[in-house]
Order: structure tokens, then C-alpha cells, then sequence
């Protein structure tokens, strides 16, 4: 047999092989494209940052990734206050190249609320939602512009400190005279903080209390004259259901008036 039959029975020997071949390559190729069809809706799994966090202060972040890659497409961080039954959009953001995300909010206000984080359906895939996430935020509330309980020659009203303007302050009705006033936190709260002193209309050589009592017993005592200053005092309110400061002060002609200012309570 000549060289050149020999190779034209060669060619028709592989023929075949080419021919198996030829069409598993393309199934596979064809089949990358539409990989993403084959599931039926986006699997979205997320981690929030914290679960309890201050208004104003802190910023919740909620980390995570979507199946199948959604890369470039928008992802939404939602929330539901306590209480409430519909979801709120808080922020978006893109997904990236690996898949993952991170989404923010920094809450203005107290409360219990749940995060959710939503993919939006696309090309045929539904959407995903993840697993809720429950947030305790704390919120710095101005005692001053609470309701008060009982009280008795105590009013809220404002004044100077080290020449320092303050408002509100809880202090004593006239100068000289004793008072006390209650606040319910109804053990809603963690942390009570405020200054004390004695205003700057009080008498040189004037001096003056403020007792801190928490559910009848006194936590702390600020014994005061004029230029004493306990600034940014913190006491511990968790569990205490009932608040109440105690004033008293040296009467005239050395009459003083003591006051508490920029009184907060950190509450849910």
C-alpha cells in the first residue's frame, strides 16, 4: 500500500473521534453562560457587626455573600422596627467581583429592630432574603425632657455653670430650700450620666447636696461649694425601675441653688 493510502485511511479512522469530541466541548462551553439559571433563587447569607449598639455613636455594618455570584448587581439592607410589620430600606450597595457585600446604617434613635438583606430577583432567579438579625441600639435621652414622677421644689429649667450656659437643668425652685424629684426608667436603662454643681447665682460660700438614689437607696452623694464641679459623672441604671435626686443647700444669706446639668440616661 502507498504512503498516500495509508494516510487517507488514518483521516478515516479519526473521523469519528473528531466527531464525539466536537460536541461535548461545545455542551460545555454552552453550559457556562447559564450557569447561574440553574438555581431557583438567590441564596443570601449575612452577619451583622454588633448587636447592640448607641444611636448617634456607633455604625452597624452587615457583611455577607450571594449564590450564585450576582457580582455588579444591587443588594438592599432593610429593617423593621420593634413593633412594626413592614420592612424599611436603609441602605444598598454593589455586589462585588468575589461575590461578597457590606452594608451600613447608624441608627438616629433607641429601640429594638431586626436587619434583613435583600438580592432582587434577575435573569430569571428569584429573590433571596437573609436571615433576620436582631439589634438592641441604646439612645442618650435628656432627663430634662422626660416626664418626671413625684417632686417637690424641683423644677427644670436652666442656667450658668463656670460661666458655662446649660439647658436643661434640674435644680432647686429658690435658693436655700430642699427638694427631691423622681424619674420611672422602668429598667429600661444602663447608664445615667450629668454634671453637678452649684449655679453661678449662688451666694459666695454657699454649699449644697445632690443625692442619687436608685429604687429607695442612695447610690451617690456630690457634696458641693461654689467652684466645685463634678463633671460627666456615670452611674449604672441597669434593672432600676425608679430614679430620685435629693437637693439640699445652705440657706441665706449664703443661699445656693444646686443643680444637675446635661442629666442623659442611655435607654432602649
Amino acid at each position: 500500500m502507498s504512503r498516500t493510502s495509508i494516510a487517507a485511511v488514518a483521516l478515516i479512522a479519526l473521523a469519528p473521534v473528531a466527531a464525539l469530541a466536537t460536541p461535548a466541548t461545545a455542551v460545555a462551553s454552552a453550559d457556562a453562560p447559564h450557569a447561574r439559571k440553574a438555581a431557583a433563587k438567590f441564596k443570601v447569607i449575612a452577619k451583622v457587626n454588633m448587636t447592640e449598639a448607641v444611636a448617634g455613636e456607633d455604625k452597624i455594618k452587615v457583611k455577607g455573600r450571594v449564590k450564585p455570584n450576582a457580582r455588579g448587581e444591587k443588594i438592599v439592607l432593610q429593617q423593621r422596627l420593634d413593633g412594626n410589620k413592614k420592612w424599611a430600606k436603609t441602605d444598598t450597595a454593589k455586589i462585588k467581583k468575589n461575590g461578597t457585600f457590606v452594608l451600613k446604617d447608624k441608627p438616629s434613635r433607641g429601640g429594638e429592630r431586626e436587619y434583613r438583606v435583600l438580592k432582587p430577583g434577575d435573569d430569571g432567579i428569584k429573590k433571596g432574603y437573609s436571615k433576620p438579625m436582631s439589634v438592641t441600639v441604646w439612645a442618650w435621652e435628656k432627663l430634662g425632657y422626660m416626664p418626671s414622677g413625684a417632686k417637690n421644689a424641683v423644677t427644670v429649667n436652666s442656667g450658668y455653670i463656670a460661666t458655662e450656659y446649660y439647658y436643661p437643668t434640674i435644680q432647686t425652685e429658690t435658693a436655700g430650700t430642699p427638694g427631691f424629684i423622681e424619674y420611672t426608667l422602668g429598667k429600661k436603662c444602663t447608664t445615667l450620666r450629668g454634671t453637678y454643681a452649684l449655679l453661678d447665682t449662688s451666694a459666695t460660700g454657699s454649699t449644697g447636696t445632690i443625692a442619687v438614689s436608685t429604687d429607695g437607696a442612695v447610690r451617690s452623694t456630690y457634696n458641693l461649694a461654689v467652684g466645685t464641679i463634678a463633671a460627666d459623672e456615670e452611674l449604672s441604671v441597669t434593672d432600676v425601675f425608679r430614679l430620685r435626686f435629693d437637693f439640699a443647700s445652705s440657706a441665706a444669706p449664703a443661699a445656693a441653688i444646686p443643680a444637675i446639668a446635661d442629666a442623659e440616661v442611655l435607654c432602649s
